[in-house]
């Protein structure tokens, strides 16, 4: 049966694996579009590896060529150097650097009002966030909070503390029938 202009036509071929010949994926069952995720994941990965071994590569041809080590240029500590030429090294180095990503950010914002409640300012804003910011509040003063608590500095009891921005509400709305 032939493939209609909407449905999926995949390819194997022997010199470029997966090929996909549109756009338009509405036609693959969700199995059908995992498997192919994880296939495009580990070539995206396999690709990744070689182009920074031929680039590593290249970058040492070239030093040498000018009477150098890429290590030196580099200032790669003497352990490292030893075994940098190996394909473990690029590996571990496309890990470490995956690692690194996940590291903890510092707090960008802090409350004010708590200062153990933090954020990065990435990712979705925690509830006191929406709450400061409903209440006339700015993302500036948190920040100022932030950069306060990371100081150390801590509030003397003369200055005054910082609290959250009051909202004004109609008359008519603060009325309350009393019978």
């Amino acid at each position: 049966m032939a493939a209609t202009r909407d449905e999926p036509r995949i390819i194997e071929s022997a010199n470029h694996g997966l090929s996909i010949r549109m756009t338009n994926l509405t036609g693959f069952t969700l199995p059908q579009l995992k498997q192919l995720k994880d296939r495009i994941s580990k070539e995206i990965a396999k690709r990744e590896i070689g182009t920074k071994t031929s680039l590593l590569k290249r970058l040492r041809k070239l030093a040498m060529s000018e009477g150098l080590r890429l290590e030196e240029l580099l200032g790669a500590p003497q352990s490292e150097r030893s075994s940098s030429s190996k394909r473990g090294a690029v590996i571990q180095a496309a890990t470490a650097s995956a690692s690194a990503k996940k590291s903890t950010l510092p707090p960008k914002y802090a409350n004010p009002n708590n200062l153990s409640q933090s954020w990065s300012g990435r990712g979705r804003k925690p509830g006191w966030v929406d709450a400061w910011l409903a209440n006339g509040g700015t993302l500036d003063a948190l920040e100022n909070a932030a950069q306060t608590a990371a100081k150390g500095r801590r509030r003397s009891p003369a200055s005054p503390a910082v609290t959250m921005p009051t909202v004004q509400v109609a008359p008519e709305a603060a009325a309350v029938a009393v019978d």
